[in-house]
C-alpha cells in the first residue's frame, strides 16, 4: 500500500487560493488567445491531415 502514503493531505489554505484563482473572470485579451491558439493546435492540423487522406485517397483510386 505504498500509494496510499504518496498521496498528501490536502491544504486548506492553498485549496483556499486556488478557488479564488478559478473563480476570477477571464479578461477580453485572455478569451481571444485562447480561441486562437485552439485553432492553431487543434483545427488546423485537423484540417491539414483531412486534406492529405483525401489526396492520398484520390491518388489511389486514380482520382488525380
Amino acid at each position: 500500500m505504498k500509494f496510499f502514503k504518496i498521496i498528501k493531505k490536502p491544504n486548506k489554505d492553498k485549496e483556499k487560493e486556488y478557488k479564488e484563482y478559478m473563480s476570477t473572470q477571464l479578461e477580453k485579451h485572455d478569451r481571444f488567445a485562447m480561441i486562437v491558439s485552439a485553432i492553431l493546435v487543434i483545427v488546423l492540423p485537423c484540417i491539414i491531415i483531412l486534406i492529405l487522406l483525401t489526396v492520398i485517397a484520390m491518388l489511389i483510386f486514380g482520382v488525380l
